[in-house]
């Protein structure tokens, strides 16, 4: 990413996240990656209790809450606004499952869970989940539904849904510049758990991960 695509996502991030933001954003970008994109820190996050609003649960009253059939994703599919793309289709193709928030026959936002347990993070570095952990990604709420914190109460859902597989947590990750999605993890009241440090250099690859083990799992592999 050039200086000039940076500039532009700090007056982004200052418009939506106000002056605080922009300092959280710059420290990091001055400090740690130092205008290298070959540098990168992400953040690890779990989730066991969800903490949708009061007000969330009533505005949601009547919604729908289900599984997405290929059906659903290929109708998505033909409009961008879903933010539904070829890779998601083929993801469901190999087992991932996308649950939907349906205000009647209205989407009214998903989320994602992929179905297998070796996650890869970035630059060919993969996570192996416990088994009572899955890997939880991709949330959309459309844009009339904004504002509703909905995404809390989504995971809560999720949750429900698969609670007879053993899987009782979820997993995700978020790159420490992306502060809108960390923002978004930590109203769903996803723990921080660690960091993964990431170092390019010519053809090597470094990767330096810190875990917390108050947090994490400690279900053994079956």
């Amino acid at each position: 990413m050039s200086i000039q695509s940076k500039l532009s996502s700090a007056r982004l991030i200052l418009s939506r996240h106000g002056f605080g933001g922009i300092i959280v954003y710059l420290f990091r970008l001055i400090f740690w990656r130092v205008y290298n994109d070959n540098l990168s820190r992400i953040f690890l996050f779990v989730l066991d209790t969800p903490k949708p609003t009061p007000e969330s649960i009533r505005a949601a009253e009547g919604h729908i809450f289900r599984f997405a059939t290929i059906e659903d994703l290929q109708t998505l599919n033909k409009e961008s606004i879903w933010g539904i793309g070829d890779k998601n289709i083929l993801a469901f193709k190999k087992g991932d499952r996308c649950l939907l928030q349906l205000d009647g026959d209205i989407l009214v936002g998903y989320t994602w869970l992929a179905a297998s347990s070796l996650v890869e993070i970035m630059w060919g570095f993969h996570f192996n989940m416990p088994d009572d952990t899955a890997y939880n990604y991709k949330g959309f709420t459309a844009p009339a539904y904004r504002g509703k914190a909905f995404q809390p109460l989504r995971h809560l859902k999720l949750l429900e849904h698969i609670k007879t597989t053993g899987q009782r947590r979820l997993f995700g990750y978020v790159d420490q510049m992306n502060l809108d999605s960390l923002k978004g993890v930590r109203k769903s009241g996803y723990k921080k758990i660690g960091v993964l440090r990431c170092v390019r250099k010519r053809e090597k690859v470094r990767f330096s991960l810190r875990v917390s083990k108050d947090l994490w799992s400690m279900e053994k592999r079956t």
